[in-house]
């Protein structure tokens, strides 16, 4: 009996909604890109692919830069095929050169900001200026045309809302077929296996296998033995004997020895950096304050009853044995009874 081959995991839903939520911009750029609406979704079925396979290990904040990146990169792009058209209301691109055309598209139809279009097409701020510049209408006397410019953004904006429902349907499609992993060959499939001799292979030996597992044996019993021998072992046994220290060193343990305390003298103190005169040293005194306030004095003089006063009024002394469970009953017979109202 074949083994079936093993089902590879699903895409994660946000890949499938990063997708879903790409794939109308990415089809009309590729089709305005090259001019043709089945050439350019094979460059989008293409890099939805790609992007599929490397998105899981990238963060999920650099995927549309990824996207983007290659499905403008894709070599189907780079040249129109010859049954290339654009319809009359962005015609204006069919005029283009196809980098100045890739340009215009990023803005328009990719939708992406000045910094990221940069990033993407892989050119510096200056290139991409100069290619919306060449790629941007213009009026009679050959300036850039503002009306011009916005007629074709709203016409390229028309044509991404009214994509006729087979091709989202198709889509559809190409995006559930990029989502889908590599299929994985059953194991039959990946080689055929080494042909099997008629005679008989020798049997390996099990001697070793056999030893090993007498080993195992035995070694649980010498640990379950020793285990037992522990805690079954009379008092006297390992040591474990009561009696004094004087006994225990009888019997074989022997106690620390003196530990080697060595004692060294200190160098004589140094002088003070500072002396300070006996009359300079009240003025000094860094509790001059309290020590001129007679009220403070004899305050000092009756902190101790103080203190006990204040431990006494925190820590009130127990009541009389009886007075305290009078009241411990007269409690539990409160907590008991209902006090709803």
């Amino acid at each position: 009996m074949t083994d079936p081959s093993p089902s590879a995991p699903p895409a994660p839903p946000a890949l499938a909604a990063f997708l879903r939520g790409v794939e109308r911009r990415g089809a009309l750029f590729a089709q305005l890109q090259c001019g043709d609406a089945e050439h350019g979704d094979v460059a989008l079925a293409t890099a939805m692919r790609t992007f599929s396979e490397q998105a899981p290990r990238l963060p999920m904040a650099d995927w549309p830069r990824s996207f983007w990146q290659r499905l403008m990169a894709s070599p189907a792009l780079h040249r129109s095929p010859a049954a290339a058209r654009w319809p009359v209301s962005v015609a204006h691109l069919g005029t283009l050169a196809p980098d100045d055309r890739r340009a215009l598209l990023s803005r328009l139809a990719a939708g992406l900001p000045e910094d990221e279009a940069v990033e993407v097409l892989g050119i510096d701020l200056t290139h991409y200026r100069a290619a919306l510049a060449a790629a941007c209408p213009q009026d009679a006397a050959g300036q850039p045309d503002a009306v011009g410019w916005r007629a074709l953004a709203d016409a390229i904006q028309q044509q991404m809302r009214d994509l006729p429902p087979d091709r989202m349907a198709r889509l559809a499609r190409l995006r559930e077929r990029a989502l889908q992993p590599e299929p994985i060959l059953p194991r039959a499939a990946r080689g055929k296996p080494a042909p099997v001799s008629s005679e008989r292979a020798p049997r390996p030996r099990t001697v070793p296998g056999r030893w090993r597992r007498w080993g195992v044996v035995v070694i649980v019993l010498v640990c379950a033995g020793g285990l037992a021998a522990t805690f079954l072992a009379p008092p006297g046994w390992f040591g474990r004997m009561g009696g004094s220290l004087e006994q225990v060193g009888e019997a074989g343990l022997s106690l620390a020895e003196e530990p080697d305390i060595r004692s060294e003298a200190l160098a004589p103190a140094e002088p003070p950096a500072v002396a300070v005169a006996a009359e300079d040293a009240l003025p000094l005194h860094p509790d001059l304050d309290l020590l001129l306030d007679p009220e403070s004095e004899s305050l000092s003089g009756d902190a101790a009853f103080l203190a006990w006063y204040l431990a006494g009024r925190s820590q009130p002394l127990p009541a009389d044995p009886a007075t305290a469970a009078s009241a411990d009953a007269a409690a539990t017979g409160e907590e008991g009874r209902d006090t709803t109202f």
